[in-house]
């Protein structure tokens, strides 16, 4: 049997004692220590600082976590040496309007806490090539460190392009978005376009008959029962409405009150403003705000309910509000039933709960699998690692190098759940004067009738229940 020379055998790198492995995503910088005593040799502080130093680690070096490894023998256990500085994000793109939103369009208010519907300007008139928004762009954000020292860009805000309708332009800079046409502005979720104005000096009846327009209508007078108005931009009516079917694609003011029997339709988009309504439906893509009183109506709002009047009153039919309903008093002491409903949407927050539950899945696996890449990568050190390891480790590797992308994308979309769910959460009914009994309060499923008169209170929905609390104007507005 021929014996191997010392000369010719193949010599085994010494084990290492301390290893250093920064992760993928530059941000962190894991060690291990092998016990001396299965290896031989000692472990010093020297002995690190040589191993970060060849391991490229020169930002973030937690000294404190290295010490506590040493003088506690912490050993074959994973542990943060370093962190990196992240890069922070900056602002996200704005919008400025130069022109008042209808949304925000106040009217005045009488001696007796009347509201004057027509005081109101509802229809904007432009010129061509007035500037209509102004965009703020995203900020740079600020730069971080990865731990080997290299510069991380700072993140760029979310930027937004404009909500471009009819009749706009964007300017060449890409700041500044203009009318293309003079025209009357209509401003409905987030989206600025430019309407013609059709002018109706006296009412719709029989001598006008039903409107379809493209643009913005004026009308000066009524208009009549039975009639059918479709409006593809603003809606104006500077005297009643009653028992008719308007369909608007942009917002409707009516200046004076709207009435019927439960027959016809007003529906829009965007707003709608009324004095007074009785016995009629309103569906609004976004706020319906009345000054006086609902008597009797189906309304059915995206966002808020608000009767702005001190004396103003809710009395019967169904309210149906996404985020809020306002009103002075509520029911009457009849007891006449009044249902109002202001929403829960139990679907966004099971989707806002997936997300979490998958971002946490997806942290875990991935700080499982960073130690279980310590071990291999040991044992790649050491030549013990076998072809099965090491296309493992690969798949590993590829996992390892996905997941911070993965897990920004569902980031992004936890925070966009999470702002629509902080709407939803804070959805309330506000009684300014008095709630009587016949009233009941609904939060999606889950409702209360209330049997007693409350005062000045607010309801909300809290841990499953709905709750009735104070109403204070300084807090709650």
């Amino acid at each position: 049997m021929t014996e191997t020379s010392p000369e010719t055998r193949v010599q085994r790198p010494k084990p290492k004692l301390v290893r250093v492995v920064i992760t993928r995503d530059n941000m962190s910088a894991m060690m291990a220590v092998s016990d001396p005593e299965h290896l031989g040799g000692e472990v010093t502080l020297d002995d690190v600082r040589e191993e970060i130093v060849r391991a490229g680690v020169t930002h973030g070096i937690d000294w404190d976590a290295i010490k506590r490894v040493l003088d506690q023998r912490l050993y074959d256990v994973p542990t943060k040496i370093a962190t990196g500085t992240p890069p922070r994000r900056g602002k996200d793109a704005a919008f400025e309007y130069a022109f008042e939103p209808e949304t925000q369009h106040t009217p005045e208010e009488s001696g007796d806490g009347r509201i004057d519907y027509r005081s109101i300007n509802f229809i904007q008139n432009v010129r061509e090539g007035t500037v209509l928004v102004r965009k703020i762009p995203p900020g740079d954000g600020e730069d971080g460190c990865g731990v080997d020292g290299r510069l991380i860009p700072g993140i760029r805000g979310r930027d937004f392009n404009f909500r471009q309708g009819k009749n706009t332009r964007v300017e060449p800079d890409g700041l500044s978005l203009v009318a293309a046409a003079s025209g009357a502005i209509v401003f409905t979720r987030g989206t600025v376009s430019v309407n013609d104005v059709t002018r109706i000096e006296g009412d719709v009846d029989m001598s006008i008959g039903n409107i379809n327009c493209i643009g913005s209508v004026r009308v000066v007078g009524d208009v009549r029962p039975g009639f059918t108005l479709n409006v593809g931009g603003n809606l104006e009516v500077g005297g009643n409405v009653a028992d008719c079917t308007i369909r608007c694609e942009g917002n409707i003011l009516i200046k004076g009150g709207a009435y019927g029997k439960g027959e016809g339709m007003i529906k829009a988009d965007g707003d709608v403003l009324v004095k007074y309504a009785e016995g009629v439906n309103i569906i609004s893509g976004n706020d319906v705000l009345v000054g006086d009183e609902l008597l009797n109506c189906q309304v059915t709002a995206a966002e808020r309910i608000i009767v702005r009047a001190r004396k103003g009153k809710i009395i019967g039919g169904e309210s149906n509000a996404g985020r809020e309903i306002r009103v002075a008093t509520a029911g009457n002491d009849a007891g006449t039933a009044t249902i109002l409903r202001v929403g829960y949407d139990a679907e966004l927050m099971r989707e806002y709960r997936c997300t979490g539950a998958e971002i946490a899945r997806i942290e875990k696996d991935l700080a499982r699998i960073r130690a279980t890449l310590l071990t291999m990568y040991r044992l790649q050190a050491e030549g013990l690692l076998d072809p099965q390891r090491a296309e493992a480790l690969g798949r590993l590797e590829e996992f390892v190098a996905a997941a911070p992308g993965e897990l920004e994308r569902l980031a992004d979309v936890r925070y966009r759940l999470e702002e629509r769910l902080r709407e939803v959460a804070g959805a309330q009914i506000i009684v300014q004067d008095r709630l009587y009994h016949g009233v009941s309060a609904h939060f999606g499923v889950i409702y209360r009738e209330f049997t007693d008169i409350h005062k000045r209170c607010k309801v909300t929905l809290e841990e499953g229940k709905v709750v009735i609390s104070e109403y204070r104007p300084d807090r709650d507005g």
